[in-house]
């Protein structure tokens, strides 16, 4: 039985939801025993993430978050 888990990410704007979510598309290329796809909808980026097990699921939801992080602070610190 697979286990799956969205995070929703909401942006200011269409534009940087854009710019976020081709950064985070390199993050996908690593596929083990979970599975991560993108989508965006207006401002707001969707991250699911299905898994076999718990610890992929933790593994691979903490790695999005990580790229999200430092892209949330990249785009903070681009508009100082």
């Amino acid at each position: 039985m697979a286990m799956k888990l969205t995070i929703e990410v909401p942006f200011r704007t269409e534009s940087l939801a854009k710019r976020a979510l081709a950064a985070l598309q390199g993050e996908l290329t690593f596929q083990g025993r979970a599975k991560a796809s993108l989508t965006q909808r207006k401002n707001t980026i969707s991250v699911a993430i299905e898994a076999e097990d718990l610890a992929s699921l933790h593994a691979a939801a903490g790695s999005q978050l990580r790229a999200l992080k430092v892209i949330m602070g990249v785009q903070k610190f681009a508009e100082e």
